[in-house]
């Protein structure tokens, strides 16, 4: 436990997270990263196909544009609640 001198003083107290909280958004917010990661890697995959027509080829690339976008809207740490948002796009 943290000792303070004054207890009533606010601009002490601990602000965000406490450190077992912080762990589990950090693993919640990796999880999703990963997922976003995955579905980037999944299309990279799909455009390989020859056989693709320039249509769903162009769609495809509109696809993987969008995940590596979502994925550097949170690559230096990003909200809750754009995790979340996330999370209900990518599950």
């Amino acid at each position: 436990m943290t000792h303070y001198d004054d207890a009533q003083d606010v601009s002490m107290r601990p602000r965000g997270y406490g450190f077992e909280d912080h762990d589990e958004v950090r693993d919640r917010h990796l999880h999703i990263k990963a997922l976003m990661e995955r579905r980037k890697d999944h299309l990279i995959d799909l455009l390989q196909d020859p056989s693709l027509t320039p249509a769903d080829r162009h769609r495809l690339e509109e696809l993987k544009e969008e995940v590596k976008a979502d994925i550097a809207s949170v690559r230096a740490g990003g909200s809750d609640s754009a995790f979340q948002a996330l999370h209900s796009r990518y599950r």
